[in-house]
């Protein structure tokens, strides 16, 4: 591989999923992402011909009343649960479709049509630079070849926290609701725990892209083991739940991202990222962003790449915290969108973190840098994972308020819209999270 070659990602980032009428999404077994993908037959995209927010023809958002009737609902049609078979929310697909009938059935307490979402651009994307020889050796950095290449962990004062964490890490599960990942990674495969697949066709959370592969790297790389990167949650018992909510073409639907989320918030998740983002909002994302709350899961996203003052979904969504970028010299990142609902921002500029080794949207490189709020949101959602692993009585709201509070002030004074409260200090946090601590 050359080692010097620079690729250009169009559609890596954020959201996607299509939902198949009368498949059922299925929790991944991880020995089954050992076969070669059929690139070609996954890689075609059902919505080409529609832009993001456009309605898909015959597909509706539904949620029933709390103990109606839903089988047989519509007549001619499919039902399918999002987010398991007890799911009062589900997808209906009629090739007689019927908006009136839906919205008037007495057993529907509101129905929305399915749209389309798909990625915003990111940046940036690069193979490794060959492994770096001169490697600090004191005892609290990790032994990770790559890890001089981190500049993020210096810059959030990474190693202070992993300090402070070292011998109080308990079980903790992250969701990372994107493209999937490779579970077989050398630096991936004893963090993973089994997921779920909401792409039709496809039962298995194996990543055709590389987005999502990237983001578990970043939130969750195992650390200290002499191999490649760390991740934030460096620690081998913070696991991470791959979510398959993308395709290979950056595609996907709003009934996707709702049901990628219903089942992390439902199945041991205490956090959850999602580095995507869509044009609007819709009842079903937010019904899902509030189970999530009522199960006491904290819900990060990604600002979105625009660079503008325009409102991503779900980043706009009440509930969630919601990530912007920043570069190595501690400046917003150009493309960063801002507005009054951030929360945070962390390094999201030329972030090394790990890719599938095999063939997929990005390439083959193992290890390699994008840029992106996609980038920034796993680096707090670790960050979060490893507050709550150190001290499991903290809720979602106080580890929230813990980042945020711990957060470097930067930009303007206090609260601003591009930066938020600031870009997160790890260090800071687990001192003032442990000091908490029961």
């Amino acid at each position: 591989m050359n080692l010097k070659k620079s690729l250009t990602l169009l559609a890596l980032g954020a959201f996607s999923a299509s939902v198949a009428a009368c498949s059922t999404p299925a929790t991944q077994n991880l020995d089954s992402n050992s076969s070669d993908p059929n690139i070609s037959a996954l890689s075609v995209d059902k919505y080409s011909g529609l832009k993001s927010g456009d309605v898909i023809p015959g597909e509706f958002i539904v949620k029933f009343k709390k103990g109606s009737k839903q089988t047989n609902a519509f007549g001619n049609s499919t039902v399918k649960p999002l987010g398991g078979n007890t799911s009062d929310i589900v997808l209906v697909t009629s090739s007689t479709p019927n908006s009136n009938a839906i919205s008037s059935n007495a057993n529907v307490l509101w129905s929305e049509p399915n749209r389309v979402i798909r990625t915003p651009k990111t940046f940036d994307a690069r193979p490794a630079d060959p492994i770096e020889s001169a490697i600090r050796a004191d005892l609290d950095t990790p032994n990770d070849p790559m890890f001089g290449q981190q500049y993020a962990h210096k810059i959030s004062n990474s190693i202070a926290g992993w300090a402070a964490a070292k011998g109080k890490v308990q079980d903790t599960i992250i969701a990372v609701t994107d493209t999937g990942a490779d579970v077989t990674h050398p630096d991936l495969k004893d963090k993973a725990v089994a997921g779920y697949s909401a792409y039709p066709g496809d039962p298995e959370t194996k990543d055709l892209q590389g987005h999502g592969t990237h983001c578990f790297g970043i939130a969750a790389a195992m650390g200290n083991n002499a191999i490649g990167v760390a991740g934030v949650a460096m620690f081998p018992n913070i696991r991470v739940q791959p979510v398959k909510v993308l395709n290979s073409q950056g595609s996907g639907t709003y009934a996707a991202v709702a049901d990628g989320m219903l089942w992390a918030a439902t199945h041991g998740a205490k956090v959850i990222s999602m580095s995507l983002g869509g044009p609007s909002s819709s009842k079903a994302m937010e019904d899902a962003v509030a189970t999530a709350v009522k199960n006491d899961v904290l819900v990060i996203v990604a600002m979105g790449n625009a660079g503008t003052d325009d409102m991503s979904y779900p980043a706009g969504i009440i509930g969630v915290m919601a990530v912007g970028a920043t570069d190595s010299a501690d400046k917003i990142a150009g493309f960063s969108q801002f507005g009054k609902h951030i929360s945070v921002a962390a390094p999201g500029v030329n972030i090394l973190s790990t890719f599938p080794q095999y063939k997929n949207g990005i390439g083959q490189m193992n290890y390699g840098s994008i840029s992106g709020t996609s980038m920034a949101t796993p680096f707090v959602a670790g960050l979060a994972g490893l507050i709550r692993s150190t001290n499991p009585s903290l809720t979602a709201a106080q580890t929230r308020s813990i980042i945020e509070k711990s957060a470097d002030d930067l930009g303007d004074k206090g609260f601003d819209v591009h930066y938020g409260w600031g870009r997160v200090n790890v260090g800071k946090a687990l001192s003032s999270s442990l000091r908490l601590k029961k």
